[in-house]
């Protein structure tokens, strides 16, 4: 173990090679306990990259990791929790479909865990301990993103680290809150704790941090303690240069023409709000944060439902959306830009391009690629954007290139009104100077433009006027004269000295019970099969006899089967289009087995589970190892099961002996075996999705894989495990349409493949992955299957049993969609 003597922790040598980048260079850091040490740099620096080593989710090349005085040549997120290393990302690793307390069984090493049962109170103290009022129960994804940075502070606090590492924490966080975790930062200090803090924030290293390192292309190029050097030195060693300069020059507005005139705006959160920008002016919206301005920012983008008079260039408009905001000429930079603003999987080329296609294309359908790649680039070149190529993914790059390329996308479009939220949130010194050069060459250019930030210095020398927010109005315009980082501070206190609000950090929100324990939609399909069955009795009593409800229990356990493993897939985000296929041949293999006795079945079902779980394990590898797209993967499989089990059984044969017919055929209380098996293994997959940690790995690493796996969710394994599950499920999907059929037939199985995706997706689960409800697969199963039995019984042909089934999945496919853009609207309000 490590002791003042020696360092907390230490990376030394650290070499990390991307494809046409060197991230890191041979770098080394030693941190000592009790001490914080900031690491500072450029965006693309490599400090991310380089904690992202230390922390286990990024594996470097070569180099050691030494933590507490142990050696590593690697690590992973899990081993470096329970070994004393916490680290609180700039974007939340959370899993969006975990709720807040489950987050934390997830992120806690296990010496601090606590027990399930308990988990959801256990969080709830510990958030109020802290001072947060954060419902434990909410989902994540519900979460503001304030909320998920302290929600990953508290889990991190939590743990009692040796080592905490901090990835720009402050960017998200207001003043109290920042206070608030400067506050924990020191009591950590004081117990010993080693604290690497990477920010932008020269301020921030002079008020917490003892020790630095700077970084400048993956290399360390200077350091020491922090104390020694000026700001101009720290400011000079991270962009590699001096900077004679921060802002550039305000212009004469005086004789301007008013672009953006706004009267009496109001919605949630702000009212009466009036603001008048001319051509070339950059006008600031201040206030502590929660006053208003945030909201009213968005509402001019056509974000947040408003009333009052808007006018453009003396033309009223009317912004019903952000597509009508768009249509007028205003363009909005989210301050958000990863959940708001780019294509994460798109490169840069097609980020930029993305609203000037018109300009790039002939006849505005064929894309002229010369033409837009040259677009792209006079764009990008004046901004400095570090990436191998335009064609590298946006999503990969720093936070502060991702600005960059917004600010190109903006400019391209000649906006006649900019609105930037938090423009230098996250970026660098240097990529700041350019920001500033280029929003101020976009007014130049007559553009009016509207910034909101929490940095008063970036306000005082970016704007020509700002407007103080104070209870969701405007309390005071700070003109030329008056405007200064010392006015626009005090215009923000003194007009909310009266205010009775409580920081962001512990905003109440009332407490959401889940009703019915979240399951909801199994009660939804419980209820609609008891409604369409008693209608069916009532027209045709035959339905509720004992031949037919024997015959549709068995026909749902076959189904049930097969959607409960189609449910373990789509959780973690894929699609198993094989599931037909290995019930097929699950059905030949136990016919070899069904003319002994039912001892012999035994084997045969053990020999089709194996089976079903080899050909699981093929997908697993194929989609996780090889990289195939899940429905490629599976879809081959699919083909080659089913040729397998045609070659076996190439026309039907394999008669069940009728001792086995009889065993299978076992009723308890008119409920066939078969079926209670089949509900005792969805009340088991219930277990294991909700209580389990292999359930929560599933669920994380659907919801998220990226961030499931800086959590410390095995990912690939979590994966494999959904694929073979499935395969084994699908299997006992077989044996028990066997107990049904008895008979092999390689024909058979086919049907339940869509049958299982629509069984999925009628009971709740996401389509993107990452939640669903093993007792809702399990009713719906019974629903479904109620319903082609009462079809038959009520005389509808077949097709329009197709056309039922059809619009039911069109249904359940749509209001998911509609819930999640629901919630969108309702954080974007936030």
């Amino acid at each position: 173990m490590g002791t003042a003597a020696s360092p907390a922790l230490a990376l030394t040598g650290i070499v990390k090679q991307y494809p046409g980048v060197r991230a890191l260079d041979g770098v080394d850091l030693t941190v000592w306990p009790g001490r914080v040490h900031a690491v500072l740099g450029e965006n693309g620096a490599g400090k991310s990259t380089l904690v992202g080593v230390a922390a286990g989710s990024v594996t470097p090349d070569e180099g050691r990791i030494t933590i507490l005085g142990r050696d590593y040549p690697a690590m992973t997120p899990a081993v470096a929790r329970e070994h004393g290393l916490a680290l609180v990302y700039q974007t939340p690793a959370l899993a969006r479909s975990l709720t807040v307390a489950e987050s934390m069984l997830v992120l806690l090493p296990e010496q601090v865990r606590p027990k399930v049962g308990a988990a959801a109170a256990w969080t709830g103290a510990h958030l109020r301990g802290l001072g947060l009022d954060i419902d434990p129960g909410l989902p994540v994804g519900e979460l503001t993103g304030r909320e998920a940075h302290l929600v990953e502070i508290a889990a991190a606090l939590a743990t009692d680290p040796k080592v905490l590492v901090l990835d720009e924490p402050t960017e998200a966080l207001g003043p109290d809150e920042t206070a608030w975790l400067f506050e924990r930062i020191r009591e950590l200090v004081e117990r010993g704790t080693a604290v690497v803090y990477i920010t932008h924030r020269i301020p921030e290293i002079r008020e917490i941090a003892q020790t630095m390192t700077v970084m400048r292309d993956g290399r360390v190029v200077g350091g020491g303690a922090v104390g020694d050097h000026t700001d101009e030195q720290i400011v000079e060693m991270i962009v590699g240069r001096s900077l004679d300069t921060t802002f550039p020059g305000k212009p004469d507005l005086s004789a301007a023409p008013v672009v953006l005139a706004v009267e009496a705006l109001s919605g949630t959160g702000f009212h009466d709000v009036g603001v008048r920008v001319s051509a070339g002016e950059i006008v600031g919206f201040a206030g502590v944060e929660g006053n208003g301005q945030r909201q009213a920012l968005r509402a001019l983008a056509g974000l947040v439902r408003s009333h009052g008079r808007v006018t453009l260039a003396g033309r009223a408009v009317s912004l019903s959306g952000p597509a009508a905001a768009a249509r007028h000429g205003i363009a909005f930079l989210s301050g958000e830009r990863l959940r708001e603003a780019v294509f994460g999987d798109l490169s840069v080329r097609e980020n930029v391009a993305a609203l000037s296609l018109s300009r790039v294309s002939l006849l505005r359908t064929l894309l002229l690629a010369g033409k837009e790649r040259a677009l792209v680039s006079s764009a990008v070149g004046g901004l400095r954007v570090k990436a191998a190529s335009l064609e590298t993914p946006v999503g990969t790059l720093s936070g502060g290139n991702q600005q960059k390329v917004l600010l190109a996308r903006a400019s391209l479009g000649h906006p006649t009104v900019l609105l930037v939220e938090d423009p230098t949130q996250g970026v660098d010194a240097g990529a700041r100077l350019e920001i500033y050069r280029v929003l101020r060459d976009l007014a130049g250019h007559g553009t009016a433009v509207i910034v909101l930030s929490t940095d008063a210095v970036e306000l005082e020398g970016l704007c020509d006027r700002v407007l103080v927010f104070s209870r969701g109005r405007i309390q005071a315009e700070l003109a030329a004269a008056t405007l200064s980082e010392r006015d626009i501070t005090g215009a923000a206190v003194l007009a909310t000295e009266r205010t009775v609000a409580a920081p962001a950090a512990s905003v109440h929100r009332a407490r959401r019970r889940r009703p019915l324990g979240g399951e909801t939609n199994a009660v939804l399909m419980l209820a609609l099969t008891v409604l369409v069955g008693g209608v069916t009795a009532g027209n045709s009593p035959a339905f509720l006899g004992a031949l037919n409800v024997g015959q549709l229990l068995l026909a749902t356990a076959s189904l049930a089967m097969v959607s409960l493993g189609q449910l373990l897939v789509v959780m973690t985000g894929g699609i198993d289009l094989s599931v037909g296929s290995v019930v097929a041949l699950s059905v030949v293999t136990a016919s070899f087995f069904g003319g002994g006795p039912p001892a012999l079945f035994a084997v045969g079902v053990l020999a089709a589970a194996a089976a079903g779980a080899l050909v699981g394990l093929v997908n697993g590898v194929l989609v996780t190892r090889v990289g195939l797209p899940a429905v490629v993967a599976t879809l081959i499989t699919s083909i080659g099961v089913l040729g397998v089990a045609q070659l076996l059984r190439p026309l039907p044969g394999g008669q069940a002996g009728d001792t086995l017919l009889a065993a299978l055929g076992t009723t308890v209380g008119g409920v066939p075996v078969v079926f209670a098996v089949v509900v005792l293994v969805g009340v088991g997959g219930h277990v294991l999705v909700r209580r389990a940690r292999a359930g929560r790995a599933l669920r994380a690493t659907g919801s998220d894989p990226v961030s499931a796996a800086r959590m410390g969710v095995a990912t690939v394994p979590a994966r494999l495990l959904s694929y073979l599950v499935a395969g084994a499920l699908a299997a006992g999907g077989g044996v028990a349409l066997y107990a049904q059929t008895g008979v092999g037939d390689a024909s058979v199985g086919q049907a339940l493949t869509l049958a299982s995706v629509t069984v999925v997706v009628l009971g709740g689960a996401s389509i993107f992955g990452g939640s669903g409800s093993a007792l809702a697969t399990l009713v719906t199963a019974l629903f479904l299957q109620t319903i082609t039995s009462s079809l038959s019984f009520l005389s509808v042909s077949l097709a329009w049993q197709y056309w039922i089934q059809g619009v039911l999945v069109v249904a359940a496919a749509g209001i998911p969609l509609l819930r999640r853009r629901r919630a969108v609207v309702a954080l974007t309000a936030a």
